[in-house]
């Protein structure tokens, strides 16, 4: 599946694993973000940081539209940014676009309230979608639940990225431990090659000047 409509939004999903400095990193990398949210049809940052690998972080830009991302990494800033960071860090990128989102509330951040589902579907795409979604479901019933977001790269058409959170970790810990979740997970792998990773909630911002609307 390629996506290449200039006028469609866009997730942008960057891996980052800091090989220098951890400080410095954040320090630059918050200056960089501050940048994307003054763009135009920039729409809302995701940042976590996982909890078994304190070194890697994961960043979710969502864009607008395509174009407006593609005009940013060519602007002189940007590229400015790219090389202070770059000898910090082995980064990988994707680009991908959201199937499936549930909005309930913001998660706390500081803790570790994120859920990050990689995977790599090798049976039916929509099968595995919507059982994506039943998760989604089970895990709401249970309370304290802030939302999902499942996103479709892109680049390789069989890889998702999902997403879950919740308002804060003690909820995050007794949906995880649940029945239900134990069988939903089940269920994904049955049609890919899934892999989790508790992550912690560092950032979720909007756009400079827009306070409209729920996030994780």
């Amino acid at each position: 599946m390629a996506v290449r409509d200039l006028a469609g939004p866009i997730t942008v999903i960057n891996h980052f694993e800091v090989k220098g400095d951890v400080e410095e990193f954040e320090r630059l990398f918050r200056d960089h973000s501050q940048f994307l949210r003054r763009r135009d049809d920039f729409d809302f940052l995701v940042t976590a940081r996982l909890a078994e690998r304190p070194q890697v972080y994961v960043h979710l830009g969502h864009w607008r539209t395509l174009r407006a991302f593609l005009d940013t990494v060519h602007d002189a800033t940007f590229l400015r940014h790219v090389r202070r960071l770059e000898p910090l860090v082995v980064a990988e990128v994707d680009q991908a676009v959201s199937v499936g989102r549930m909005l309930r509330d913001d998660a706390m951040a500081g803790e570790e309230t994120v859920l990050l589902v990689h995977a790599e579907v090798h049976g039916d795409w929509g099968r595995f979608e919507d059982d994506f979604g039943e998760l989604c479901v089970l895990m709401d019933e249970l309370g304290d639940f802030g939302g999902s977001d499942l996103l479709r790269s892109t680049i390789s058409p069989f890889a998702y990225t999902g997403m879950l959170w919740w308002r804060d970790a003690e909820a995050c810990d007794r949906a995880l431990a649940s029945q239900a979740y134990d069988r939903a997970y089940r269920s994904l792998a049955a049609t890919a090659r899934v892999a989790v990773d508790r992550a912690l909630h560092v950032a979720y911002e909007r756009t400079i000047g827009r306070t409209d609307g729920p996030g994780g």
